[in-house]
């Protein structure tokens, strides 16, 4: 983190080669954020380049009260979204992708636990999936992303009570799903 904030005021200082730093570093991260919320190659790498643009023009207003991949994130989460929007295309969950869901450990689990994993890792995703993308990405940037409430909020957009009150309301909402679907499945 100290690093970014050393590449970050050297390129308000007017030094190009630190910017280009500050890109060759956070481009994959860029790219694989716009990916997971749009599904498009194209329309991620537009996305990316226009974060950094943005990012360049925005660099003045980087308050240093998050970590830099937070701000960052944020502006590509933001732009990502607006991008969809515009364009009209269908969001993505932001967790495709995430070793939360992804497959576990085949040497550690019976065949049977193998399973109960997969159908509740399907379960928990089906649910996901019919959640709002906003509501989606609150959930999977805390849980599967890790990000805390405070990060979360700066994403967003949203203020810390209204994020603290929807993942309550979701967590909930989590709950309830399961617990129908598991007995259903009895």
């Amino acid at each position: 983190m100290e690093e970014d904030l050393v590449l970050v005021h050297r390129v308000l200082r007017g030094e190009q080669r630190a910017f280009r730093h500050l890109v060759e570093k956070y481009q994959n991260y860029v790219f694989t954020i716009a990916m997971r919320v749009l599904n498009t190659r194209e329309e991620a790498e537009e996305v990316a380049q226009d974060v950094f643009l943005k990012v360049y023009k925005m660099l003045g207003s980087y308050r240093q009260e998050s970590k830099f991949s937070s701000w960052l994130y944020a502006i590509t989460y933001r732009t990502a979204i607006d991008n969809a929007r515009k364009k009209k295309l269908p969001l993505q969950s932001i967790e495709s992708g995430s070793a939360a869901l992804q497959t576990p450990d085949l040497h550690s689990k019976s065949p049977v636990e193998l399973t109960q994993d997969n159908d509740l890792r399907h379960q928990v995703q089906a649910v996901i999936n019919r959640l709002k993308p906003s509501d989606a990405s609150i959930i999977t940037l805390y849980y599967l992303n890790e990000q805390s409430v405070q990060e979360i909020a700066e994403i967003t957009g949203l203020s810390l009570t209204n994020v603290k009150t929807k993942l309550h309301r979701l967590r909930e909402q989590l709950r309830q799903e399961l617990s129908a679907s598991a007995l259903d499945h009895q």
